[in-house]
């Protein structure tokens, strides 16, 4: 933990707990309201963590194969963990850094990480601090990954956080992105521009919690400062798989009865090397 310190930058955050705080960051956020109520849910949409744990499995082996027991990792909104209770066990790493707008879900990452002998095999800095404001040294890790962290943030906070991303891995690094930029070419992503529209309308336009719809120039445009960037579609949608519009419980029975099985059918009738036009977001690979 002592040799992860050196990465913080000068006299930008103060030592609570084990866990290091940025001096200008608010003492509780709308995510620690969220982690009181349901540590997953700030992090992942399920609330059922095996579940969760199934479907993250593709992307967590993607992550491993990315990463070398030399790296400096930053998991940028690592919430409590989800990514490191996986990864750590099985690739110790040079150091970890988990950062999280969040001071309680640092703390639920803390308390299991000070538990699992596996875990520890790695030293861990845990970073409370905004995302668009990173309390570390300029070229200071090797990899950086964001998982399911920008798209419910507004667009100019994501800009000004890859700006931060940019500055703090090294040359040569990667940042690995997952399910933070859903496509704004669907019928989902006509129904968060209109919403997002109306936030506008209403004086709201920085809300958190809505998601965020992005093109593919708009992705690209956030790295032209990485030397090679790949855009991997994922997913198949062509019914939105929910209609804003609804009451939940009705927009609950419209996913299960209507959209999954149309979804599941249009997929595989229509050919798979046709599908990227059908992705629901796109995952991120690149080279600083």
């Amino acid at each position: 933990m002592e040799s992860l310190t050196q990465l913080l930058q000068p006299n930008c955050t103060i030592e609570k707990e084990g866990i290091y705080v940025t001096n200008d960051i608010a003492n509780k956020t709308v995510w620690d309201k969220l982690a009181i109520e349901n540590p997953t849910h700030a992090v992942i949409s399920s609330n059922d963590e095996a579940e969760a744990a199934a479907k993250s499995k593709p992307q967590i082996e993607d992550i491993k194969s990315h990463l070398a027991s030399t790296d400096v990792l930053l998991d940028y909104g690592s919430g409590y963990g989800r990514v490191a209770k996986y990864i750590l066990p099985d690739m110790p790493l040079a150091g970890y850094v988990g950062l999280d707008s969040s001071y309680n879900m640092l703390q639920l990452f803390k308390d299991r990480y000070d538990r699992s002998d596996s875990e520890q095999q790695t030293p861990v800095l845990f970073l409370n601090a905004d995302i668009h404001s990173v309390p570390l040294q300029s070229q200071s890790v090797d990899k950086v990954i964001v998982c399911a962290v920008f798209l419910h943030n507004h667009k100019s906070i994501v800009a000004t956080s890859m700006g931060e991303l940019t500055r703090v891995v090294k040359p040569g690094g990667q940042v690995l992105v997952y399910s933070s930029f859903p496509r704004a070419w669907t019928f989902m992503g006509l129904q968060g521009h209109l919403y997002q529209m109306l936030l506008n309308l209403l004086g709201r336009p920085f809300k958190n919690g809505p998601v965020r719809y992005y093109t593919a120039s708009e992705i690209k445009k956030l790295f032209d400062k990485f030397s090679d960037v790949q855009l991997v579609p994922h997913g198949f949608t062509f019914v939105p798989k929910s209609l804003i519009i609804l009451p939940k419980f009705i927009d609950t029975a419209w996913r299960v009865t209507i959209a999954n099985p149309i979804n599941s059918l249009l997929a595989m009738i229509i050919p798979k090397s046709l599908h990227r036009h059908f992705a629901i977001h796109f995952d991120v690979i690149a080279k600083r």
